[in-house]
């Protein structure tokens, strides 16, 4: 079935050999149940190419193409998703506190293949994270890149294509790891998709299809061969518009009150090939990006998915974000699996990257130490369970769904996302070469960062040297620690910092993490530091702390009530059998 509300004819073209003429199977309207889309009564089977000719232009492939061997613009290859899976007991982890590791599979292995990253997926559960982000695996032409567009329903042969994506994610499952899946959205509409000659995929839709690509002499001649015969009656043009559908009790995606966003919440200046979420067809674009979303989630298992919302914005009356989380919620429900959805976009995850190159930087700078307080304030865990409004109340936990608001990535993610940028501050930081800032970035963003995406750089999962070992084992060190701390990280941070801000001080409950941004040693009285705040109720006292970590065990010290920390170095500290476990502001 196919979305074409602008068409008057649409043909099935299936080519048999690329000199002959192919097949053509006219398609017809679906009804008035759904407008504009057309269907056969016939169905093709595993391994058929097939391609759509829209009022007798040339082949075109498939919007939901699955299988696309021959590449983005070439023919439709069917592909049936049936699986001998393994993971009928799986069930994933809460993802709202989560650490992740990042896999761009181009990069991940020499190979930059689906199965070879595959078989790494066991060091990556030696860290100890709790999961897998994936990298856009979405078919692309090699030659311009995804920016240029994407097939936002395939897979992307050179990794392996379909198969090797469910391979894939049934190994993450039998590894103990979830599966998180980045869409990108704003590569999905690009002009070099010839989306358009379908319908309005585009927000003031409607512009000229770019040059088709050159395929070579055999693959005009076969494009040409596909044309459809003439003499067909056309048919009326149908009605279009948008369709209002129920949504469920899901809060528009916001800050909270009383906090001060550092950048919008949801922007509204995006710049860029928009899909048509609130003009007029907009039904259709909808439904596409919907059932994409439910592609994934049935089809190859994966645990959730990472929205790009600058990509989505629309100003309907029925948001599209809330539209998307109940559709997941009900699919969570038939399923009985839970599903995450976290929400990202530019000046999301990278916000505390940005501080802390400012304050590895130079520091000593009061509007840093500000910074760093506000971000604290204002991403400390932002989660949401979604429910539909008919939503049984006896439902088990974990089906269902959970929207995620608020990320850490560490540099080297942010830079295979589709919405980075060429001034990202992770390009900076990653130039740093010094393996104890790296070491630094790492613990800032473990203990005080809320749902975490890992990058290989700063916790290497198939290490080549020694630093990059220790820098493994200082990884799996924190994740441990993070994860006997989880009950607590609903808890507020609280940021200080010395009277010269040459160390931070990062508390939350039982924890403190330490980090001597300075040049030269310090030592620091935990009296002083770990004070508990005026009108802090339930929380350790300074004598209760313990050294718990430290990057520099031999030179990070505490002697009685002074803590030493060398340059450059972090230290982290835990309360032992305090009289309170946790800290909470009155």
């Amino acid at each position: 079935m196919v979305w074409a509300p602008r068409a008057r004819v649409i043909e099935v073209l299936v080519p048999y050999d690329a000199y002959e003429e192919p097949e053509h199977m006219p398609l017809r309207l679906v009804g008035a149940g759904q407008p504009g889309y057309w269907g056969a009564d016939t169905v093709l089977g595993h391994g058929t190419d097939y391609g759509y000719s829209v009022d007798g232009g040339p082949l075109l492939p498939d919007p939901r193409s699955v299988w696309l061997p021959q590449g983005i613009h070439g023919p439709t290859r069917v592909f049936d998703p049936a699986f001998e899976w393994t993971d009928g007991t799986w069930s994933p982890p809460d993802l709202s506190t989560s650490v992740l590791m990042h896999v761009d599979v181009e990069t991940f292995t020499p190979e930059g293949t689906l199965d070879a990253a595959a078989r790494l997926l066991p060091a990556v559960a030696e860290l100890g994270v709790h999961g897998v982000e994936l990298a856009p695996v979405a078919a692309f032409d090699p030659a311009l890149g995804p920016s240029h567009g994407v097939r936002l329903y395939s897979v992307h042969e050179p990794y392996g294509g379909p198969r090797a994506l469910q391979r894939f994610v049934d190994a993450a499952h039998a590894a103990g790891l979830a599966v998180v899946l980045d869409i990108p959205y704003r590569w999905a509409v690009a002009d070099e998709l010839g989306l358009e000659a379908y319908g309005p995929y585009l927000q003031g839709g409607g512009r000229p299809r770019p040059p088709r690509p050159d395929v070579g002499d055999a693959g005009e001649h076969a494009l040409q061969a596909m044309r459809p015969r003439t003499g067909q009656v056309p048919l009326d043009r149908p009605r279009t518009g948008p369709i209002q559908m129920r949504t469920g009790q899901v809060p528009s995606i916001g800050t909270r009150a009383g906090k001060v966003p550092s950048a919008p919440t949801v922007r509204t200046d995006y710049v860029g090939d928009r899909i048509n979420l609130d003009g007029s067809g907009s039904r259709g674009p909808r439904d596409f990006l919907v059932d994409d979303a439910r592609h994934w989630l049935r089809e190859y298992h994966v645990d959730g998915l990472v929205l790009d919302v600058d990509a989505l914005v629309d100003r309907s009356p029925t948001p599209f974000l809330g539209e998307l989380a109940d559709h997941v919620v009900a699919l969570g429900e038939q399923l009985d699996r839970r599903f995450s959805l976290l929400v990202d976009g530019p000046g999301r995850s990278d916000r505390l990257t940005s501080i802390l190159l400012r304050i590895l930087s130079g520091p000593g700078k009061s509007e840093d130490i500000q910074a760093l307080q506000m971000l604290a304030d204002l991403v400390h865990p932002s989660v949401r369970r979604a429910s539909r409004q008919n939503g049984g109340g006896r439902r088990r936990m974990r089906s269902g769904a959970a929207v995620v608001e608020d990320i850490t990535r560490l540099p080297a993610t942010q830079l295979t996302v589709p919405w980075a940028g060429e001034e990202s501050p992770a390009t900076a930081l990653l130039a740093v070469d010094d393996v104890d800032i790296r070491a630094s970035v790492l613990a800032t963003v473990v203990l005080a960062g809320n749902p975490l995406v890992l990058d290989t750089v700063h916790t290497p999962v198939a290490p080549r040297n020694e630093s990059e070992q220790r820098l493994a084992r200082w990884a799996r060190e924190l994740i441990a620690i993070r994860h006997s701390v989880a009950e607590e990280l609903d808890l507020p941070l609280e940021i200080r910092s010395t009277a010269d801000r040459s160390v931070i001080v990062v508390l939350r409950g039982t924890l403190a993490f330490v980090l001597n941004t300075g040049h030269g040693l310090a030592a620091l009285r935990l009296g002083s530091l770990l004070r508990p705040a005026d009108g802090a109720v339930q929380a350790p006292l300074p004598g209760s702390f313990r050294l718990a970590a430290a990057w520099e065990p031999g030179a990070t010290r505490l002697v009685g009530d002074t803590l030493t920390v060398p340059p450059r170095m972090t230290a982290v500290l835990r309360a032992e059998n305090p009289t309170h476990p946790t800290t909470r502001r009155r």
